[in-house]
């Protein structure tokens, strides 16, 4: 008879799902935006599309993390919380999707470059997220009004997924508000 023990004795890990969530930013009093926005796409690199939390390990090293993944694919998850905040800035009238009955004065096309938790150091966990910004006039000119790449790495208390995910949400808004900023009087 053959009995097997090893794993038995832990209790078995839970799966966790997350969502990235922006706290609710009051709607711009100032509102002065005359042109309608189209938020085309955001593409997220191949390497962090998938739904599981990607995490570097070193210099090569990478992992997903098989425990903890998004409730909907990146680009998907992202593409509202930057409505959102574009729409409630007041830099633009509306911002819209694609498919929408308005004509878009602009569009902005976002592809995020990276986007997982940095664990190559123990005692130094971060969240890494950069997003490349492009926001032009949809006239036959199609003139570039913003072209940048914004990055944020935010120091972890702990080496958590959790962690991880309050990092990329933190992340996220200083993001948005340095786009909104910029876009301001443009």
């Amino acid at each position: 008879m053959i009995t097997f023990t090893g794993c038995l004795s832990r209790p078995p890990l839970a799966r966790e799902t997350f969502a990235l969530t922006l706290p609710a930013a009051p709607e711009s009093t100032n509102a002065s935006g005359t042109a309608v926005l189209l938020l085309r796409s955001v593409v997220v690199a191949p390497m962090f599309d998938g739904k599981a939390l990607v995490y570097r390990l070193g210099e090569h090293t990478w992992e997903q993390d098989p425990y903890a993944e998004f409730l909907v694919p990146p680009a998907a998850m992202l593409a509202g919380p930057l409505r959102t905040a574009l729409r409630r800035s007041g830099v633009f009238r509306d911002v819209i999707e694609p498919g929408s009955a308005l004509t878009p004065d602009r569009v902005a096309e976002i592809q995020v470059t990276e986007f997982y938790g940095d664990f190559r150091k123990q005692a130094e966990p971060a969240a890494v997220l950069m997003l490349r910004c492009t926001i032009f006039d949809t006239g036959p000119k199609q003139s570039v009004r913003l072209q940048k790449e914004y990055v944020r790495r935010l120091a972890l208390p702990e080496r958590t997924a959790a962690g991880v995910v309050a990092g990329w949400n933190e992340a996220l808004g200083q993001i948005l508000g340095e786009l909104v900023a910029d876009l301001q009087g443009r």
